[in-house]
């Protein structure tokens, strides 16, 4: 029983999510401001805290966290470890997919995408964050080279 409940929290979550983090999408945003309109959140002349790029990476932590979370209901494991780790995994992710510098080295992104997969299956067996991070950036540097060279 305790697992349909535990599966029923994540569901309500990430349906919650899924209605926060929708209103914001990328076509929304462009359609908006091809349109002539001039919303405050869309404007880049604003000068607000948050930008476009950094907006992603908040909804990818926000997102993360919620993964982590759920996972953490299902596994057993610590709730608040599993949704930290989560936020630092989905924020990452999507700091290495907008990252200007990582765009001009594909090599080094699909390293820091296998060290980002790798935390995040140490973090789900319950091993050591660090060494998981260790492999999958090797993994990831070997398919690097082997798919750019």
């Amino acid at each position: 029983m305790k697992r349909y409940g535990a599966l029923s929290v994540f569901l309500g979550c990430a349906l919650l999510l899924s209605g926060v983090v929708a209103p914001f999408s990328s076509a929304e945003a462009k359609r908006h401001h091809n349109h002539g309109r001039h919303h405050g959140y869309y404007d880049a002349r604003r000068n607000g805290w948050v930008d476009y790029q950094t907006g992603k990476i908040i909804k990818g932590g926000v997102v993360g966290a919620g993964i982590g979370a759920g996972a953490g209901l299902l596994m057993d494991r610590p709730v608040g470890k599993t949704a930290l780790v989560g936020a630092g995994i989905g924020a990452g992710t999507q700091a290495v997919r907008y990252s200007r510098t990582m765009q001009r080295h594909p090599i080094a992104k699909t390293a820091a995408y296998g060290a980002l997969a790798g935390t995040g299956v140490s973090a789900a067996t319950g091993k050591r964050l660090g060494q998981g991070a260790l492999v999958g950036g090797a993994i990831g540097t070997g398919l690097g080279v082997l798919n750019h060279f």
